[in-house]
């Protein structure tokens, strides 16, 4: 049943995914895969609550499943519990150090807290792990530019074109901090620079 939940879930159909990873539970009721991936149904119907409780229950049953810690961190962001969502991404680097996702999921939430320089930190080791990283430059950019570090922003939005040279957000986001800058001409620059990539 848990294989037949599993084609379901790549058909997007979550009600049939749920019901076959319930039947799978009725065999094996310590299946903690099961219930990640019952919760990360629940989550994608909009379903929070059950998914929160399924993410629970699978680490209930196996405390240092990562990918579950990683799954409730999310959902309980999605709910506006930062804390909560802070310390389950904790768990999940704790568990498995390199788990780039945790890092940069943490680093958002801490943001959303208004706690930026440790979010930065969590973009940084997302970064060191994969340096190739867009998104964590461009996070870490946003991070920066909220402590008003203009130029240290520009510098991680610059390190995200170098691996995505057609990233149209860190040309807008470069026009942006070249805006609070004063430096009008160059802004004007990035902005048609985006432009030209998402006109």
């Amino acid at each position: 049943w848990f294989n037949i939940g599993n084609i379901y879930k790549e058909k997007e159909d979550y009600d049939s995914e749920i019901e076959s990873y319930k039947k799978a539970l009725l065999i094996k009721p310590d299946h903690v895969q099961s219930y990640n991936n019952m919760g990360h149904a629940l989550k994608a119907k909009g379903d929070l609550t059950a998914a929160i409780e399924q993410f629970t229950e699978a680490l209930n049953i196996k405390p240092d499943f990562a990918e579950a810690h990683f799954n409730l961190g999310i959902a309980l962001h999605e709910t506006g519990d930062l804390d909560g969502s802070i310390k389950s991404y904790q768990q999940a680097c704790k568990i498995k150090p390199d788990y780039i996702k945790a890092h940069f999921n943490m680093g958002n939430a801490l943001k959303d807290c208004g706690d930026l320089d440790a979010a930065i930190k969590s973009y940084e080791k997302a970064i060191e792990i994969k340096p190739e990283y867009t998104e964590a430059f461009i996070n870490m950019g946003n991070a920066l530019s909220e402590k008003g570090k203009l130029d240290a922003a520009i510098e991680s939005y610059q390190k995200a074109l170098k691996i995505s040279p057609l990233y149209a957000e860190a040309y807008l986001n470069i026009g942006n901090e070249l805006r609070k800058k004063g430096e009008l001409d160059a802004a004007i620059r990035n902005y048609q620079k985006a432009l030209k990539i998402e006109p």
